[in-house]
């Protein structure tokens, strides 16, 4: 019998659900270093508290991890860790063992959150060397070797430096913690299990959080375990797969890679996938092998289609990459919406009237709005520095959500240009119109 045992806490409640990749990553990890596992999966639960008392009732682990997939819902202005605080509390109510918050929402804004949940403990980033190396230390003092933690101590919060491991040893392949069943709706041809192919990444988009959680350096994994992990998922029965990385085309030969492995292996016979990708290192040639490996929704997001704003939104592509990627993804024949990115900093009507005029003449499938009204501020990112030279006060006129009193941006702020005029009200309503499938389950 295991010596340590972990429980881990999905609280995420946003419907359409999405598999908590991550928990199952942290309790592969855990599982494979000898350490008992538990997961309490939250998602769909009726009655979120009752489910937290009958687990702690059942379950006495030495240490609890929470994943934060998101702080909001950039869709429209929903905190969402006012719900998960109230779930949370519970859990410190039914539990004495510690708790260490993590996972991308969290490490957003790290300080920020460890304070607002009131917990000693957190990592930033990656966690599968942190949770094990916690599990072990469980009861003693010294976490100086964590990478990073972030804790709470008598003299202020510390943060340890980032982890960065060596994705060679991310052993993941075998998985089965998750009920991805309960995901699946509409005949298993919506809701995904999430595959990570690499971390990381180089670019410096002014409003991304995906550097600070992840670092700048791409990791890439082995095309060759990431079909292993999608081989046993296939065989767990699932049947869609979301490759869950920020851009799969960068780089451009690892994506191809992948995709041959998948096809090598006959998975495109039994599973279809979906993956974002970015113009700028995109051609033809990786298209026709993403539609040959069973792609079956690709979602591209060019932004603007004016080369001032993707310069200023620190694009590492130009008006010219987007025609050749969407003209590339038309030719392949493969499925999925263009994204934009409406009311970056210096946006005009002007601007705004050449995305419009770039999106008519390329005749993608479908346009969608990327984050209505505007950009979502993150701390810690270029586009808030922005805003702190502009002016974080009420009487900032590109500014839109609660101001006062949220100077750390800890709740929803977005950057909208006062610059589109007429139009700025017109685009902050179309938000409403992705309400309808963000829904909170019953809180």
């Amino acid at each position: 019998m295991p010596e340590k045992h972990v429980a881990l806490v999905n609280p995420n409640r946003l419907w359409p659900g999405v598999p908590p990749v991550a928990l199952d990553y942290l309790a592969a990890e855990l599982s494979r270093n000898g350490i008992g596992v538990r997961v309490l999966d939250l998602c769909h639960a009726k009655k979120p508290n009752d489910d937290i008392r009958a687990f702690f009732r059942a379950n006495s682990p030495d240490l609890i991890g929470v994943t934060l997939r998101n702080m909001d819902d950039v869709v429209y202005n929903c905190f969402l860790s006012r719900e998960v605080k109230v779930l949370i509390d519970e859990i410190k109510r039914c539990s004495n063992a510690p708790i260490v918050l993590g996972g991308s929402g969290f490490s957003i804004a790290p300080e920020l959150l460890l304070d607002y949940f009131d917990v000693d403990l957190g990592v930033v980033g990656e966690g599968e060397q942190a949770i094990v190396m916690l599990a072990e230390k469980a009861g003693t003092s010294d976490l100086s070797d964590v990478p990073g933690l972030i804790r709470r101590t008598p003299d202020g919060i510390r943060r340890n430096p980032l982890g960065c491991m060596d994705t060679s040893c991310l052993h993941v392949a075998r998985r089965g913690w998750i009920d991805h069943s309960r995901y699946a709706y509409k005949g298993g041809k919506r809701g995904s299990a999430g595959v990570q192919t690499k971390r990381g990444c180089p670019n410096r988009c002014i409003y991304c959080v995906v550097p600070n959680i992840e670092g700048r350096t791409v990791r890439q994994r082995d095309p060759k375990d990431i079909a292993d992990e999608m081989e046993n998922l296939a065989a767990a029965g699932v049947k869609r797969i979301f490759l869950a990385d920020s851009e799969l085309n960068y780089p451009l030969e690892h994506a191809m890679g992948v995709c041959e492995e998948i096809i090598a292996r006959g998975l495109n016979e039994r599973v279809t996938w979906q993956a974002y990708a970015s113009p700028g290192n995109f051609d033809v040639r990786l298209a026709r092998k993403m539609k040959e490996a069973g792609c079956d929704l690709l979602i591209t997001t060019f932004d603007s289609g004016d080369d001032s704003i993707l310069e200023r939104l620190g694009k590492p592509f130009r008006t010219e990459d987007i025609v050749t990627t969407v003209r590339a993804i038309q030719e392949a024949g493969l499925t999925g919406p263009c994204c934009m990115t409406l009311g970056g900093p210096g946006e005009t009507m002007e601007t705004l009237l050449k995305t419009l005029q770039l999106a008519q003449s390329l005749k993608p499938m479908q346009v969608a709005w990327g984050e209505p009204p505007g950009l979502r501020i993150y701390p810690d990112t270029p586009l808030a520095d922005i805003v702190r030279e502009e002016g974080f006060t009420p009487s900032n006129p590109n500014l839109r959500g609660k101001i006062e009193g949220n100077e750390n941006l800890l709740e929803p702020v977005y950057y909208m240009s006062a610059g589109m005029g007429c139009l700025a009200p017109m685009i902050q309503a179309w938000r409403k119109i992705g309400e309808w499938h963000h829904r909170l389950v019953a809180k």
